[in-house]
């Protein structure tokens, strides 16, 4: 894809960033196309259809993924970089059946409750116990035979809930989902399989005043099994020396939506930004990498880091993250629990005020960090409040992530933000 415009990237010096040269200018280089948001747009576009003709999702384990893979493959070809796919095992997670009651009120999935990724199956009536956030043994004392506890979303991850609760003899567990949009409850995740009683959201509009004593019953017929997916990996051809800076973001999507913001938008960007820095970088070497099942446990980013010995992680000088990016009431920000100096890149490269969250371990820079790789990331938010104090994301993980759900201008600035930091750091590490 050819552009008419050029885009000068100056680079300079990173403070706190392993670059050597002490306070010596760094070389610039050359201007590259620009990225626009037309192109950004077609992307979008493109992965929308995909799943529009696949169920209206592109899930792991789909064939709207499949599809969604060859598309960014072609596209990085297109562009002169090298591309490779890599096998990834996962567990893949079918939901066929699924029913929840409160208080008599027969709840309809999607819009009032959703069963988390690698839910047990099996069937609980009782009456609800109020169990705090679930989050600790003790929080499940007053647990009686026959009640269903009821927990917060807060505190930590669903699995420790669903682990704590059946321990303490809970036949089902149901979390209280606090968005109260009328949109519907997000998808989630257990991330691995294991939990052998049922695990259902429910939003907190649809328990109303339910709590302690209020008559539930949960139903969920469930199988994890299973399955093979791939990552798309691409690397310049062309790059000076045997280092290399990276950028990454998940490919797949949630299996309730087509998951455009999160995270057709990643990989829009890393499209654009391949096209930008072209095949011949102007330092290191840039590799992009396209993860699938991130949805459902960081699968494909922790097989890949895993593939690689020591040498080559330790050639590896930065991983920047790249996942939702284009939210529609968006609050741009970068890790700030990542690496400080790639921080400051990112900072220059956006050349305005960045926020800062604490990423933690919620997408595939964990499996980066983890192996002691340099990681920071952009983000511009999921169900946190935003401007206003509405949501950032009001489609996060629901079927409204479609292409009307991004914010391209933001978009655009994070892609070129993206591109800027690279070519930056490919020269710094030349």
């Amino acid at each position: 894809m050819r552009r008419l415009l050029a885009l000068l990237v100056a680079v300079s010096l990173v403070a706190g960033c392993d670059s050597g040269g002490g306070g010596t200018p760094e070389p610039k280089p050359r201007p590259s196309p620009a990225i626009t948001d037309q192109e950004l747009g077609e992307h979008l576009d493109a992965l929308q259809r995909i799943a529009n003709d696949n169920g209206g999702t592109r899930a792991v384990g789909t064939h709207g993924y499949e599809a969604s893979a060859d598309y960014v493959a072609a596209r990085l070809r297109d562009a002169g970089w090298t591309v490779s796919r890599q096998a990834v095992r996962f567990t893949y997670f079918r939901l066929d059946r699924a029913s929840v009651a409160i208080g008599g009120r027969t709840l309809t999935r999607a819009r009032q409750f959703q069963v988390l990724s690698y839910s047990g199956s099996g069937r609980a009536e009782g009456r609800l116990r109020a169990s705090g956030d679930g989050c600790e043994a003790e929080d499940f004392d007053e647990l009686e035979g026959g009640e269903i506890p009821l927990v917060d979303r807060s505190g930590c991850f669903f699995r420790q809930k669903a682990a704590a609760a059946e321990r303490a003899g809970a036949d089902a567990l149901v979390v209280d989902e606090p968005v109260r949009s009328r949109r519907g409850v997000p998808s989630g995740t257990l991330a691995v399989p294991g939990i052998a009683i049922p695990v259902v959201l429910v939003s907190a509009r649809a328990l109303g005043e339910a709590g302690d004593g209020t008559p539930a019953s949960v139903m969920v017929d469930a199988i994890s099994r299973g399955g093979r997916a791939e990552n798309v990996i691409a690397e310049t051809p062309g790059g000076s020396g045997d280092r290399i800076v990276m950028a990454g973001g998940h490919l797949d999507s949630v299996a309730g939506g087509p998951g455009i913001n999160d995270n057709g938008s990643g990989a829009a960007t890393l499209i654009e930004a391949a096209e930008a820095i072209g095949p011949k970088p102007p330092g290191a070497r840039v590799r992009l990498g396209f993860w699938t099942a991130e949805e459902v446990g960081l699968y494909g980013s922790r097989q890949y880091v895993r593939s690689l010995d020591e040498g080559e992680r330790r050639r590896i000088r930065a991983y920047i993250n790249l996942d939702m990016v284009g939210s529609p009431n968006a609050v741009p920000e970068l890790y700030g629990d990542g690496d400080a100096g790639l921080g400051h890149v990112l900072r220059r490269a956006y050349g305005g005020r960045l926020g800062q969250i604490r990423a933690g371990q919620s997408s595939d820079h964990a499996s980066f960090q983890a192996a002691g790789i340099p990681i920071n990331g952009l983000y511009t938010g999921s169900d946190e409040p935003g401007r206003g104090g509405r949501p950032r994301d009001p489609c996060y993980h629901l079927s409204c992530d479609t292409v009307r759900n991004v914010n391209r201008r933001v978009l655009l600035r994070m892609a070129r933000t993206t591109a800027r930091a690279l070519l930056t750091l490919s020269a710094r590490h030349r």
